[in-house]
C-alpha cells in the first residue's frame, strides 16, 4: 500500500514539474482568436464606410432626381 501511495505522490510530483516545461496551447489559441477578432472588426468597420459613402451617393442621386423632376 505504501509503494502505491509512494508511486502516486512521485508520479504527481513528475507530471507537476513538466507541466511547466510543456508549451500552452491556449496562450497559442487565445492569440489567434484574438487576430481573427481585430481582423473581423476592421473588416466590419470597412464595409460599414462603404456602405455609408453609397447610401450618401444614392440619398444625392435621389436628391438631384427629385429637383430634376420638379423643374420640368
Amino acid at each position: 500500500m505504501i509503494y502505491v501511495i509512494l508511486t502516486l505522490v512521485i508520479v504527481a510530483i513528475v507530471l507537476f514539474i513538466l507541466s511547466f516545461f510543456m508549451k500552452d496551447r491556449f496562450d497559442e489559441m487565445e492569440s489567434q482568436l484574438e487576430q481573427i477578432s481585430i481582423s473581423t472588426m476592421q473588416d466590419t468597420y470597412q464595409l460599414k464606410k462603404k456602405i455609408k459613402v453609397l447610401e450618401e451617393e444614392l440619398l444625392s442621386d435621389d436628391i438631384s432626381l427629385d429637383n430634376y423632376s420638379k423643374n420640368k
